[in-house]
């Protein structure tokens, strides 16, 4: 389906938008209008300085976000305590399909990065 690939396409991007951001904020001449939290950004930009702790510190951003995008999946496939109370579908309007259909969206999102991520 290809609006499945679309949703996976998208949420990378998000993930490595967010990913980006976080890191550029990490320059001590940076913007940080877009935080909440320019005080903690602060001292982020005092304790990582070099490339080898930035480095490190956008694999670990990369691999939480990547983990709340596969959450919201299961969440979404059923997985999580909430399908004991209801569930909840990804629809593709155009179609009026489920995106759930054939195979579970957070295992096949997880494939598309294997896929495309280095």
């Amino acid at each position: 389906m290809e609006e499945k690939k679309q949703l996976f396409e998208h949420l990378k991007s998000i993930k490595d938008y967010w990913v980006k951001t976080s890191v550029e904020s990490l320059d001590e001449n940076a913007d940080l209008i877009w935080s909440d939290y320019e005080e903690e950004y602060h001292k982020l930009q005092c304790l990582l300085k070099n490339d080898e702790e930035k480095e490190a510190y956008e694999r670990v951003l990369n691999e939480l976000i990547k983990g709340v995008l596969h959450s919201i999946l299961v969440m979404v496939d059923g997985g999580a305590d909430l399908a004991d109370k209801y569930t909840v579908d990804l629809v593709a309007e155009k179609h009026n399909k489920s995106m759930k259909m054939n195979g579970a969206l957070h295992e096949e999102f997880y494939d598309y990065l294997l896929d495309v991520e280095d």
